[in-house]
């Protein structure tokens, strides 16, 4: 009788250890004193494992922010079925839906964010909220700049608005982007938009109508451009990037049949421009220094005229960007890496 109460006893302790966490909704999470950090579970650190979360579980938070602060989300955990999932819903209602995170952080304005968790099967989840005061100093506006190396709060206008168009350093792990947060007006107290990480998951140039304020909470290091333009003569522009492959070529189709196309050189390398083909003989392209204006034209080609002045070398460095209009038709650009 003793071994069999023994047994059971251990039988159990093992199942107690061996059982997830569960989690309720409705939980209010304010900023702590001196900016502690907050985590959950509470026994947890970003050191460790992530825990068991239980299955059938359905949680929520809701984190305030003070005005003058901005918080910090890293979130180590993953699903294990299609219908589990992990959210946040930021300032400007802007969602983020995921299955699987290993603690690349979010960033958060004024006044809340809201994280969700529904999973059917068992989980790991844990997750860490930091708050830190940020920096309000306001800069010059520049045109090209370096998005993440280092923190900074800059106002951005111009005729017809602004356009912001993004050259990752790393073209699929562009994490780095979420510390940028851009808001409507010219200070941190217009309505928040959105990160650069979300705006760039569009692959177009992202609009806005008046001015703006960019802000960095967090130097990453990275090399992630920023291109910043005025608005007014680009709105109904279909930018295509060119991608640099070192020791490769590459060829980029840029059709204006339907509505107006570019093709823009942000990254800061050297290429040279070998091949040009146009379907239609009228077909011209302009290439601009610069924002498109008649004081950043360099020339404008036809067929012909490009068949003699081929190879071009296009040199970018100098925090510069080089754009290629077709005006009419559809042109077909190769370049060479070296």
């Amino acid at each position: 009788m003793f071994r069999l109460l023994l047994l059971l006893s251990i039988s159990a302790i093992i199942t107690v250890c061996a059982a997830g966490n569960v989690c309720k909704t409705g939980n209010i999470v304010n900023r702590l004193v001196n900016s502690r950090p907050y985590y959950w579970p509470a026994t947890w650190t970003e050191n460790r494992t992530a825990p068991h979360l239980e299955e059938d579980q359905s949680c929520s938070w809701t984190v305030t922010i003070p005005k003058g602060y901005y918080a910090k989300l890293i979130i180590n955990g993953k699903t294990n079925d299609k219908n589990s999932s992990f959210q946040m819903i930021d300032a400007a209602g802007n969602l983020i839906h995921t299955s699987h995170e290993e603690m690349e952080p979010y960033y958060f304005p004024p006044y809340k964010f809201t994280l969700a968790v529904s999973t059917k099967a068992v989980a790991s989840f844990a997750f860490k909220i930091e708050w830190f005061l940020r920096s309000v100093q306001v800069s010059a506006a520049t045109r090209l700049i370096n998005a993440t190396t280092s923190t900074y709060c800059k106002s951005y206008g111009g005729n017809g608005g602004v356009s912001l168009l993004l050259f990752p350093d790393n073209r699929t792990h562009y994490y780095s982007l979420r510390s940028v947060l851009v808001f409507l007006g010219h200070d941190l107290d217009g309505n928040y938009v959105s990160n650069l990480y979300l705006l760039h998951q569009t692959h177009k140039q992202w609009i806005s109508n008046a001015d703006i304020t960019i802000v960095n909470l967090e130097a990453s290091g990275n090399g992630d451009l920023l291109l910043i333009q005025e608005a007014q003569n680009i709105k109904d522009v279909t930018y295509t990037e060119l991608v640099p492959m070192p020791g490769f070529f590459e060829t980029v189709t840029i059709d204006s049949r339907v509505k107006k196309s570019a093709l823009i050189i942000g990254y800061q390398v050297n290429q040279t421009l070998v091949d040009v083909k146009m379907d239609d003989p009228s077909s011209t392209v302009s290439i601009y220094y610069g924002s498109p204006s008649l004081f950043t034209l360099d020339k404008t080609y036809n067929q012909t005229t490009f068949n003699n002045a081929l190879p071009l070398e296009f040199d970018n460095y100098g925090m510069g960007v080089i754009e290629f209009f077709v005006n009419t038709g559809k042109a077909v650009f190769t370049f060479e890496y070296q």
